[in-house]
């Protein structure tokens, strides 16, 4: 199974059209206000970069079955670029076919993990 791998750049524009206009998600005003440095990337925008490299990685295997599970364990901001990875681990038996699981994790572009947790699908059948 080759690698795969996504990369994105978090801009506000992007942000705002995922999470809506005036919120820390979108305005840096907003995420002083609260506290967070500025605005900051919505955890579910995170997770769709790791759906997408796994949609790519397992198709129609991810998309009917697959599961993910995440950690956010460092902010990402605006400007930051982001690349999702993945690594397998193990591949037991689901009936006819063989579930696949991964570490999965984005990593910003400091090399710094921001985002951490585990991924599965099927491949066969």
């Amino acid at each position: 199974m080759d690698t795969i791998t996504v990369t994105k750049t978090a801009t506000m524009e992007k942000m705002a059209l995922y999470s809506g206009a005036g919120n820390f998600h979108s305005d840096d005003a907003a995420g002083q206000e609260i506290g967070l440095g500025g605005a900051i990337v919505q955890g579910g925008q995170l997770v769709g970069y790791l759906n997408e490299m796994m949609i790519r990685l397992l198709g129609a295997g991810y998309i009917g079955g697959g599961e993910i599970s995440v950690t956010f364990i460092k902010a990402v901001r605006p400007g930051d670029t982001v690349t999702a990875r993945a690594t397998r681990k193990e591949s037991p038996a689901d009936g006819d076919a063989t579930r696949a699981e991964f570490e999965v994790w984005l990593e910003n572009q400091h090399g710094e993990k921001c985002t951490v947790g585990t991924a599965s699908g099927t491949i066969g059948a």
